[in-house]
């Protein structure tokens, strides 16, 4: 026997269901930190199929990447993006990609990889066959286009900051400072004479490596702590420094001289804003002890 189905009429259900259509809606903010979080996610994502350098333009590390990045034609590859895209170096989405929270990082799409010698020969063997060859001819020239990157980065690199950042006394920053004067020594010494690049008559990954950070140590030296020249009797460095600085023409001199331009004008804005004052610097200097060289 069928019995048919009417509308409930019961007013208890319909008082029910009425109070459900009347539930207030939710005060939440429409940008909490949950809704951030999957926007940075998506935007890893969206990124994932195409190679990313989260970079800034003062940094010089990321800087021998970006110069790479130019050489090679390889922006419509390789997307230039600022870490604050994903909240910052020290986000919860930005370390889960480089756990060391730093710059640069590189998003392969399959990986991350970090360390800008690192990246930057990543490129270069990626991409060997695009664009401007920046590998040299022999294992022997390698090898010391290699070795003049590797001193940078294990000798002055890690002390950089004394040229712009707080330091535990004015006797610390002016220790290191001095090895920053005797590496350039080192580094002048195995400058070529016959340029115009750092290794010879070809572009390598020396000149990558070491051209951004001579921007800061002209910068930094000159301006902040008062050398007339930061490459005093340093000729062949300086010399090398010149001809990368401004372009003559030539592809790989756009690229740097574009660089130039990136990090100079970052470096122009810290000092507008005071940072050697905010970083201690500027105190220390009125210690005595030795900034200016020779």
């Amino acid at each position: 026997m069928s019995t048919s189905h009417m509308p409930c009429s019961c007013p208890r259900k319909a008082s029910a269901l009425s109070a459900l259509g009347s539930r207030p809606r939710s005060t939440r903010s429409p940008r909490s930190n949950r809704e951030k979080r999957k926007e940075a996610l998506k935007l890893v994502t969206a990124m994932a199929a195409k190679q990313v350098l989260y970079d800034i333009p003062v940094s010089n590390n990321g800087a021998r990447c970006r110069i790479a990045i130019y050489a090679k034609g390889l922006e419509d590859k390789i997307d230039i993006v600022s870490p604050s895209e994903l909240g910052g170096i020290k986000s919860e989405e930005y370390m889960k990609l480089n756990p060391y929270g730093k710059m640069p990082l590189f998003t392969t799409g399959d990986d991350n990889i970090y360390e800008s010698e690192v990246i930057l020969q990543y490129i270069l063997d990626k991409y060997a066959d695009v664009g401007m060859n920046l590998s040299l001819a022999t294992p022997e020239e390698r090898a010391h286009s290699a070795l003049c990157t590797k001193i940078f980065d294990t000798y002055m690199q890690p002390i950089q900051g004394c040229m712009y950042r707080k330091a535990e006394s004015a006797e610390e920053r002016a220790a290191q400072l001095k090895v920053i004067d005797e590496n350039l020594h080192i580094l002048e010494a195995m400058c070529s004479d016959g340029g115009p690049y750092f290794c010879g008559s070809q572009p390598s990954g020396a000149d990558c490596g070491l051209f951004p950070s001579f921007v800061f140590f002209q910068f930094m030296l000159e301006e902040q702590f008062g050398w007339a020249d930061a490459f005093y009797d340093k000729p062949l460095l300086k010399k090398w420094y010149n001809y990368l600085k401004k372009s003559d023409g030539s592809e790989f001199t756009k690229c740097t001289e574009r660089v130039y331009g990136e990090i100079f004008d970052a470096l122009k804005d810290w000092e507008s804003n005071g940072r050697w004052e905010v970083q201690g610097i500027k105190a220390h200097l009125q210690e005595d002890f030795k900034w200016v060289y020779p």
